[in-house]
């Protein structure tokens, strides 16, 4: 066993033998954002969004217009979530299929977290594909509060076989945890290789770490498709209008191995207060994973014999070029790059 999988709720050291699911505090609940009755846009239609990420990521301008403009569902795709467990939650109603869990005999939902990353994803109201299928694949033990290595590769393998005994089902999987932020892991390495195997495309988060995510495992793993977390910035053009752009969030992993960056900071995403489904604020790179993941979906369910390698250059090249601002510092001297932003409208 490489290293055990903990889940920490607040900004902490890493240790290189561990391997941490870093999620960000839950922030204060937005009654606004309670909108039960909001309808899902249609393809090709435009409705309102309670959402400004995906507000953001279906129009290429850094502008919000309070409206969603889809170009499908995510229908007849499942989205394979490696995490804590998904709680019930109105916006995946009826789409969540219990799937793998590492720790039997524990509790089945450890914490919001892959709630809200499932959301991002296929919420009805609030995730990219409102249509597709989410399969709960639990790779965390909640009672000590962390899982294993070992955990995920059986995930993995659990996945592949589970994706082959519904072959007309095209699949993506998401893992919004990091491993180590050091180097490679090899079983890590390897679990991502069975699922491409299998023909699932592997979609993970950057980590919420300030660091190059080519030390970060697993957004350093070949044929991952890694995501950075981007946050929207004003700057005041003229007395009463605000020019918006794209910058990387503070605290996101980045450089080379960073495919693509989508909203993740401050997103509206379901969460569990006192055993109720609520609206609440998130932030974290796992969000914008998520929304990546959707995205795939969206890609998978037009193409539904596209490979992980076709649908990595569909969102590539479909993604908005030099949107977003990844400005680092970590030598005393500001870096500038400029990134691709997910993109999942028309045209």
């Amino acid at each position: 066993m490489l290293g055990s999988l903990r889940t920490v709720t607040a900004i902490a050291a890493v240790s290189t033998a561990c391997v941490s699911l870093r999620v960000a505090p839950v922030g204060s609940v937005d009654a606004e954002l309670m909108l039960a009755g909001t309808p899902v846009a249609r393809v090709g239609l435009e409705a309102p969004t309670a959402s400004f990420a995906l507000d953001r990521i279906t129009r290429r301008a850094a502008q919000l217009t309070g409206k969603v403009r889809r170009t499908g569902t995510g229908s007849g795709v499942a989205i394979y979530v490696f995490d804590g467990g998904i709680a019930d939650h109105p916006e995946l109603a009826g789409r969540v299929r219990v799937g793998y869990d590492a720790f039997p005999g524990t509790p089945r939902v450890c914490n919001p977290h892959g709630l809200a990353v499932a959301a991002a994803a296929a919420g009805s109201t609030l995730g990219v594909a409102p249509d597709a299928e989410i399969v709960d694949v639990k790779i965390i033990n909640c009672e000590p509060g962390h899982g294993s290595v070992d955990a995920i590769l059986a995930a993995a393998r659990w996945t592949a076989e589970d994706h082959r005994l519904h072959p007309e089902q095209p699949a993506v999987a998401n893992w919004s945890f990091v491993v180590d932020t050091s180097r490679n892991v090899a079983a890590i390495d390897t679990a991502v290789a069975v699922l491409r195997e299998a023909g699932i495309l592997v979609v993970v988060s950057a980590g919420n770490l300030d660091i190059d995510a080519c030390r970060v495992s697993p957004a350093n793993s070949p044929g991952a498709l890694v995501v950075g977390a981007a946050s929207l910035a004003g700057m005041r053009d003229g007395p009463k209008n605000v020019a918006l752009h794209d910058v990387r969030t503070p605290n996101t992993a980045w450089g080379a191995c960073v495919d693509v960056y989508a909203p993740g900071e401050d997103v509206p995403l379901p969460s569990v207060e006192r055993g109720k489904g609520i609206i609440a604020r998130w932030t974290g790179t796992s969000m914008a994973a998520g929304y990546v993941s959707g995205a795939a979906s969206l890609v998978l369910e037009r193409f539904q014999s596209a490979s992980p390698d076709d649908v990595m250059r569909i969102l590539r090249k479909r993604a908005t070029a030099n949107a977003v601002d990844e400005m680092t510092d970590t030598t005393g001297t500001l870096q500038k790059a400029r990134k691709p932003l997910l993109y999942a409208g028309p045209g």
